[in-house]
C-alpha cells in the first residue's frame, strides 16, 4: 500500500487557494487543461503529483455531505523508484470490502478501497498492481474521459466522471520536474 494517510491529506489541501498559506514549500508547476500539476518535499525527497477534480457526478441515491476535495492523482516518487501511483480520493468512506473500479478506452481497473481491513483512509483508493498501474496511466494520457464507480458505506452507488483533457501534458511536467524519462 502506498503512502496515503498524511501525504494524500496534503495533496487535497494543495488544491485549495489556501495551500500555499498552509504548505509553502508546495511549488505549482502549472495548470494543464482539467488538470494541475505540483511538487513538494517528503522527508527530503522530491514529489511529483497531478490532480483533477470530477467534471460529474451520478450516484443511485442523493449524496450529502460529500467532501470538497473529490480528486484522482498520478504522483511520481522518484526516490522510492515508485512512479505512476494512481489514487482516488472519493470524498465519501466506501463500503468496507467493496473495490473501486475505473472504466476508461472500453477497459476497465480494479482499484483497492481503503477502511476496513487496509487500515488506510476509507474514502481513499488506489492500485495494487504496478504493471496494470502502469497501463492505466498510458489510457489517461491518451483518452478522453474516465469514470471512477466506487460504492459508499451507505449502499449508495457513486460514478465520478473526470476529463483527461491535458493529461498527457501534466503528465510530461511532472515527469520532467521529478527527473522520470
Amino acid at each position: 500500500m502506498r503512502r496515503l494517510s498524511a501525504v494524500i491529506g496534503m495533496l487535497c489541501l494543495s488544491m485549495s487557494p489556501a495551500f500555499a498559506q498552509l504548505h509553502p514549500g508546495a511549488q505549482h508547476i502549472g495548470k494543464f487543461g482539467a488538470w494541475e500539476a505540483a511538487s513538494f518535499t517528503d522527508k527530503g525527497n522530491k514529489v511529483c503529483y497531478m490532480a483533477t477534480p470530477p467534471a460529474s457526478t451520478a450516484s443511485t441515491k442523493p449524496v450529502h455531505g460529500r467532501e470538497k476535495n473529490v480528486l484522482l492523482f498520478i504522483t511520481h516518487w522518484p526516490a522510492d523508484n515508485d512512479r505512476n501511483a494512481v489514487t482516488v480520493s472519493a470524498g465519501y468512506a466506501y463500503k468496507s470490502g467493496t473495490r473501486a473500479v475505473i472504466a476508461i478506452n472500453g477497459r476497465e481497473y480494479s482499484l483497492t478501497t481503503g477502511g476496513g481491513a487496509t487500515g488506510a483512509d476509507p474514502d481513499m483508493a488506489w492500485m495494487d498492481d504496478n504493471a496494470q498501474e502502469d497501463e492505466l496511466v498510458k489510457d489517461i494520457r491518451i483518452g478522453q474521459s474516465l469514470t471512477v464507480k466506487g460504492t459508499s458505506k451507505r449502499g449508495t452507488i457513486i460514478t465520478d466522471t473526470y476529463d483527461l483533457r491535458g493529461a498527457s501534458d501534466a503528465y510530461a511536467a511532472i515527469s520532467k520536474a521529478c527527473g522520470i524519462n
